[in-house]
């Protein structure tokens, strides 16, 4: 469940954004400092990232 979205999305970890967006670690880190990427948590506590926060950032950096 991402709040932010207010629905139930399909989440990815912290550590395998990268592979799937080809994001530097830097842009990730701006992304989620600035909330354009929504962070979630796992049950066991690791960092999650919500996938339709990340597709949308993702998507914005190609149009521009």
């Amino acid at each position: 469940w991402c709040s932010t979205c207010a629905a139930e999305v399909e989440s990815i970890a912290v550590e395998q954004t990268g592979v799937i967006s080809n994001v530097e670690p830097s842009a990730l880190e701006e992304w989620i400092n600035s909330k354009e990427l929504h962070r979630l948590e796992a049950t066991d506590g690791s960092a999650l990232i919500c996938l339709n926060s990340l597709l949308a950032r993702v998507q914005k950096t190609k149009t521009r």
